[in-house]
């Protein structure tokens, strides 16, 4: 019998992606502008939106999103929310237009 493997890779997956800051001034015209999930997940209870940031929930975890960061959604529609820093160093752009737009900036 083999041993087993002891490091493996993440499979990437795709998810949502959108600043609590778009969320926020979304909320005060309209939901056109992000993906359907966000305004779903408004109307339903499961996301809480203030002047400074954006609470969304995955069952009773709350997960607190300020200005500058981001709400993430997996294929699960699951939660999770990154600063800045570490959105960059977790996440590259699924599209290649978006990755080049990113190294040439």
């Amino acid at each position: 019998m083999f041993e087993p493997m002891r490091e493996y890779l993440k499979i990437p997956s795709r998810v949502e992606v959108v600043r609590a800051r778009e969320i926020i001034s979304a909320s005060g015209e309209s939901w056109d502008t992000l993906p359907d999930w966000v305004g779903e997940c408004y109307q339903r209870g499961g996301m809480v939106i203030s002047a400074t940031g954006v609470t969304v929930f995955n069952g009773p975890e709350a997960l607190r999103a300020q200005l500058a960061d981001f709400v993430v959604r997996d294929h699960n529609g699951i939660f999770s929310v990154y600063g800045e820093t570490a959105f960059e160093q977790n996440f590259v752009p699924a599209h290649s237009a978006e990755v080049f737009k990113l190294h040439a900036a």
